[in-house]
């Protein structure tokens, strides 16, 4: 999942909601009127709070630490360069801050190559307070660079590297605060800060922080959810920065309330994308349920279309693809070595002339009629009934021996009867009757569907040459004697 992509990505994996940017602007002003209030005041001394500054500064690492690690992860997901750049710059800041409170709280070494001195903190502070607002300029020029996204193959060795310039460059700033702090000016002479703001470096970090920050909210349009956050958190740090240089010493209203504002600035990016994957993570489970919603709905509609495509529109009984399915299905199952297949023919006698003198919707209605009352028959007996094609019909009956059928067959010619359907230009009858051809497999016995059928076929051509309007049973290819 990519947390951020080019300015010309059309596909953005979240995307900054109104909400989300009246929460970062009420979050803005909020820190900008502590800041503006806590000027007037930021040279009043408070009482020294051994446990405030460690605590608040081990929240504050462990915020660009994770931070660090999220981008991290997310730059092998996306291979963008912009977000190695931010990753390595949230993790340089965690470390030159844990540095600087090791220095603050005399865990440095007292003696030897690392030993702190009076001058450490100070100049750890700095190289901390310039490094990060140019880490947030190079991410940002590397937004309006749009470099290539890397490729699969390159991207262990830039992780690795990264990583490496990244140690190297803070255990570097540490020899230099520490064993080369000789070597460099002075900025903090007996708890004030005045030195710090005389010599220039600290407005230009502070210059650097602002310029940070104006880029970081231009242009205002294209900002996603994390360059807003980031913002915000540029912001913090800027804000943070002015409160320290106004305070004029440590322990101060200033001092202690740029520590909250470096607590800001170092979680909020951190809290922003954790609340982002939250959301996405609850996004994901609702459409994995819809998903699977979706994939029983479909199942369902499978089904349906497959009972769909097996039945003959006009009767709503099985069509012949069924029928000859469910034949071979019949032919095929092992229980065919034990038991008995019988299959029925069925034709309506004199349909043809019923459609001439009746009409097409007439026929149809005899059709409507007629299936029902076969399949209904046929179910009785665990039978299987199908449009065969036109006015013929098939049933087919497992496990029914020839003498079963041949009483099936004659329920069939009753039944048919007993519908009572006004037929005048039958030649057998004054109602609709039918004609049955019947073939019976014995257990064991093998043949072809196409054999079987054809048998029973002409079975059935048998019983209509005979007079119709009765069955004929055929096995071993030679007609049974006929039934009227």
């Amino acid at each position: 999942m990519n947390i951020l992509f080019y300015r010309d990505s059309q596909d953005q994996l979240f995307h900054i909601s109104p909400r989300q940017r009246r929460v970062a602007l009420a979050l803005s002003l909020i820190m900008v009127s502590f800041t503006a209030a806590a000027l007037f005041f930021a040279q009043v001394r408070l009482p020294v709070m051994a446990s405030f500054f460690p605590v608040l500064s081990a929240w504050g690492i462990m915020g660009d630490i994770l931070t660090a690690f999220i981008l991290f992860n997310q730059f092998r997901v996306s291979r963008i360069v912009p977000l190695l750049l931010l990753a390595c710059t949230f993790l340089l800041t965690g470390l030159l801050s844990l540095c600087y409170l090791l220095a603050l709280t005399d865990m440095l070494p007292a003696s030897g190559f690392l030993a702190s001195g009076p001058q450490t903190a100070s100049w750890l502070w700095g190289f901390w307070h310039t490094l990060f607002p140019i880490g947030i300029l190079a991410f940002f020029w590397s937004l309006r660079a749009k470099l290539p996204v890397l490729p699969m193959r390159l991207l262990p060795r830039y992780l690795l590297a990264a990583t490496g310039i990244v140690l190297t460059v803070a255990l570097l700033l540490l020899v230099l605060a520490t064993a080369g702090q000789g070597l460099l000016p002075v900025l903090v002479e007996g708890g004030s800060y005045r030195r710090l703001i005389d010599s220039g470096i600290g407005p230009v970090v502070w210059a650097f922080c602002a310029l940070a920050f104006v880029f970081s909210i231009f242009p205002y349009k294209e900002r996603g959810v994390l360059r807003v956050w980031l913002s915000v958190a540029v912001l913090a740090f800027l804000l943070g920065i002015t409160l320290s240089l106004a305070a004029g010493e440590r322990y101060t209203l200033g001092w202690y309330g740029s520590r909250v504002d470096s607590l800001i600035a170092s979680t909020v990016v951190l809290l922003s994308i954790v609340s982002e994957v939250n959301k996405l993570f609850l996004r994901l489970t609702r459409q994995h349920e819809e998903l699977e919603e979706s994939k029983c709905a479909l199942e369902e509609a499978n089904e349906q279309l497959k009972e769909l495509a097996g039945i003959d529109a006009l009767t709503r009984i099985a069509n012949r693809r069924k029928f000859d399915e469910v034949l071979r299905q019949e032919l095929n199952a092992p229980q065919r070595q034990k038991e008995h297949l019988s299959l029925l023919m069925i034709d309506i006698d004199f349909f043809k002339a019923y459609n001439d003198n009746y009409g097409h919707l007439g026929g149809d209605m005899v059709l409507r009629t007629v299936a029902p009352k076969l399949e209904s028959e046929a179910l009785a007996h665990f039978g299987f009934t199908a449009r065969y094609g036109g006015e013929e019909f098939a049933i087919i009956l497992p496990g029914h021996s020839e003498q079963e059928a041949q009483q099936i067959a004659e329920l069939m010619l009753e039944s048919v009867r007993s519908l009572s359907i006004p037929h005048r230009y039958s030649a057998v009858s004054d109602q609709i009757t039918i004609s049955i051809g019947g073939c019976t497999l014995y257990p064991g016995e093998n043949t072809s569907a196409h054999d079987l059928i054809g048998r029973a076929d002409e079975a059935l051509y048998q019983a209509k040459a005979e007079g119709r309007s009765r069955f004929v049973f055929a096995r071993s290819g030679r007609p049974r004697r006929p039934f009227s």
